[in-house]
């Protein structure tokens, strides 16, 4: 997708800019954007240089071929210029490293639940925030690639003997994460306590090489950053974070965690859980791989879960600006998907009722106007979906418009995801007990993200926590919707016939697959009766 302008996007633009005309500033372009920082009489990208860094190569070779130019003559319509300058570098930094993820999360589950490993891929990339962070130009899917990549290396470690060069490779990952994405630090303290799982290794020598090796790997990751602070900053540990008013609180802007901050991150109209409740069965395959004596990995999972829902509970704006969920949370995504394959052969009625919601909701958030900025702003994703009113594709840039006749690429690689999955996992055996599951999980989710979010007030909690953080517009009713008001009304019950259509689909394909046995079986009882008889 052509996704619409935000600050976050012409940010990163802006400093990849600046960096290929070898400046630091953005004095020339600051005016698109108010992610920056004011320094010494110049402004700064208030983001971390890591994406623009792995960025430049691809935007000289976009200018070596005229990229600009293209797109200057294909601007879709109200996307301003440059949007499709920040789609094109899309391609390397957001859409790349999207794929790679879902490779990576393909092989790790299928360490876990072999046939299953596709179907958590496509449920992490069809069905949660990974799907807009993929069409949006964050930092956030370069750094959870990272993250969950360091993960999978020292997977990899574990199987084989000792090797300090993986567990390197590993920390350079999460140092560069670092570099990109500074909270990702929380990710590095909890796998740096992953490696020191390893049994056969925790004499005080094995632990000194493998954490070493880790560490030194870290150290060399930050080193662009560093360069770069120095560089624009003329100090090595600067941040241009550290000169924005509201992260001078607190710790970078992290205060105390909030249970009420928490419980809208995770249940308001557009929280993690109500947005993607896939990843329930995420957490529950977590407690199963715990109880396969899987207990390093499980407890790897919940202490990067813990951790950045403590951190993001206590910072001053939650969500994180205007985004479809809580972006912060982003690192978690992939830790908690590849459960979902113990989860899926186990309970295969509830995981693909809620599967189907999530693709569902994360789909048309993602194809109408995942920049939502309040809780309440989510009544949009029905709405424009009704009115076919969509987010640019390729197609939208050469006259095909923004409605049914613009959207098909982006449904033709989808649904051909979905088929993928289908094809790729075994057939599930589908008892009653899970079927009746699965509708009571459909029905469940259908009432609770209706009315729950406005009804329990968590709404209206995420709201405050917006007007604290200095935008005084949150609770007006003449600008936003009321309170009174039920967002996801027009978007949870489309989403609950997406599940029972799943449901559906498991149930006959299950029949179909039935048959053959049974018609063996009756094959066989005949030629025992009639052995009998003889």
């Amino acid at each position: 997708m052509i996704q619409s302008f935000s600050w976050n996007q012409t940010s990163h633009y802006d400093l990849i800019r600046a960096l290929n005309n070898e400046e630091a500033t953005i004095d020339r372009y600051q005016a698109n954007t108010g992610d920056k920082a004011y320094y010494k009489g110049h402004w700064y990208s208030a983001r971390a240089p890591g994406l623009a860094l792995f960025s430049l190569p691809f935007y000289d070779a976009l200018n070596i071929v005229g990229a600009e130019s293209w797109t200057d003559a294909h601007v879709a319509p109200p996307n301003r210029p440059g949007d499709e300058m920040i789609y094109l570098i899309g391609l390397w930094s957001d859409v790349l490293p999207y794929l790679l993820l879902l490779l990576l999360v393909w092989r790790v589950a299928e360490r876990y639940e072999p046939g299953y490993g596709v179907a958590a891929a496509v449920a992490l990339g069809l069905g949660t925030m990974a799907l807009a962070f993929s069409q949006l130009l964050f930092s956030h899917m370069f750094t959870t690639f990272l993250c969950f990549a360091a993960f999978w290396l020292m997977l990899r470690e574990r199987d084989g003997p000792p090797s300090p060069m993986l567990l390197g490779i590993a920390g350079l990952a999460m140092g560069y994460a670092f570099s990109s994405e500074y909270p990702t630090f929380f990710a590095a303290i909890v796998l740096g306590l992953f490696l020191l799982s390893r049994r056969d290794s925790l004499t005080p020598l094995g632990v000194a090489r493998r954490g070493g090796a880790y560490l030194a790997g870290g150290l060399i990751g930050i080193v662009p950053l560093l360069l770069y602070n120095h560089y624009a900053f003329h100090s090595w540990t600067h941040l241009a974070y550290s000169d924005i008013p509201r992260q001078q609180q607190g710790f970078f802007g992290i205060g105390a965690p909030s249970l009420r901050v928490l419980a809208t991150l995770l249940f308001d109209s557009r929280g993690l859980l109500t947005i993607s409740p896939v990843l329930a069965m995420g957490v529950i395959g977590t407690v199963m791989l715990y109880r396969r004596g899987k207990r390093a990995e499980a407890l790897t999972i919940g202490g990067i879960c813990l951790c950045y829902l403590f951190y993001n509970s206590g910072y001053y704006l939650p969500f994180g600006g205007g985004f479809m969920g809580p972006r912060f949370l982003d690192t978690t995504l992939p830790f908690l998907a590849f459960p979902i394959a113990l989860a899926l052969k186990r309970f295969p009625g509830p995981t693909i009722a809620l599967a189907a919601i999530s693709i569902t909701t994360t789909v048309v958030a993602t194809i109408t106007h995942p920049l939502v900025g309040y809780e309440t702003e989510t009544v949009v994703w029905g709405r424009y979906l009704a009115e076919g009113f969509f987010q640019p594709t390729i197609a939208s840039a050469y006259g095909l418009g923004r409605g049914w006749g613009g959207i098909w690429p982006f449904f033709l690689a989808a649904g051909g995801g979905v088929l993928l999955a289908a094809w790729a996992t075994p057939r599930l055996r589908l008892s009653g007990a899970s079927m009746r599951g699965g509708v009571l999980a459909l029905v469940a989710w259908v009432l609770f993200a209706a009315l729950a979010p406005t009804l329990l007030g968590i709404d209206h909690a995420g709201l405050v926590s917006i007007y604290g953080a200095g935008d005084h517009t949150a609770l007006s009713t003449a600008l936003h919707p009321s309170f009174s008001s039920y967002p996801l009304k027009a978007l949870a019950p489309l989403a609950g016939v997406a599940g029972l259509l799943g449901l559906c689909a498991l149930r006959v394909t299950r029949n179909e697959s039935q048959r053959p046995s049974e018609r063996s079986s009756t094959d066989a009882g005949s030629q025992a009766q009639r052995a009998l008889s003889a």
